[in-house]
């Protein structure tokens, strides 16, 4: 069982809680609808000042419930001229499950991943999204495929200085599953690029 699961979104008789907070089930209820009125509308200001009026994790409450969770969560860091953006904040209060499809949404249009996410979160949160989505799978193939995928994720960042902060707070041993299938096709004596610090060989990460 994940360390985190007071992170998951809980509904507890008519309360429902995420982390340390929690607030009556039908008062969010009502104001996801009022949101989702108000984007229907075209009423993006509205909707904007209705959701910053709510504590950072009523906002990541709201974005979690939402039919269109990454919609609700540009509200949050929406600026005056009403470019929408993500709230870190916000974004650090997200159950890892919310996160993790964000990232990577199944239908996505324009990129496979949500690199202005990645680029927005804590590398706490990020390490907490890896380590609670990899709990429940027990398959070896299955665990290879998602560690290969979040790996895939942050590659996409062209930040160097941010990939390597989202890695360095993730355990190790939960990033070595993506690599044990790969390592037959791997070129042992490639150039990598590494930011920073540089290039180094395939063989040096690896080892």
């Amino acid at each position: 069982m994940s360390q985190h699961e007071n992170d998951a979104l809980q509904v507890q008789g008519d309360q429902v809680v995420l982390g340390e907070w929690s607030g009556d089930l039908g008062e969010l209820i009502a104001k996801n609808v009022t949101l989702r009125q108000m984007l229907r509308e075209g009423r993006a200001d509205e909707a904007r000042a209705l959701l910053k009026a709510q504590a950072v994790e009523e906002q990541a409450a709201l974005v979690a419930i939402d039919e269109n969770p990454e919609e609700v969560l540009s509200l949050t860091g929406m600026d005056a001229q009403g470019r929408p953006g993500y709230l870190p904040a916000v974004v650090d209060k997200l159950p890892s499950e919310v996160i993790a499809e964000l990232v990577a949404p199944g239908e996505y249009k324009l990129a496979r991943f949500n690199t202005a996410l990645l680029q927005t979160m804590s590398a706490e949160s990020f390490a907490r999204a890896v380590e609670d989505t990899l709990d429940p799978v027990y398959f070896h193939g299955n665990r290879t495929k998602v560690s290969w995928e979040w790996l895939e994720a942050v590659a996409a960042l062209d930040d160097h200085n941010k990939r390597a902060a989202l890695l360095y707070k993730v355990d190790q041993s939960l990033l070595e599953d993506a690599f044990l299938d790969k390592v037959d096709s791997i070129d042992m004596h490639a150039e990598i690029d590494a930011g920073r610090y540089g290039t180094v060989s395939a063989y040096r990460l690896l080892s």
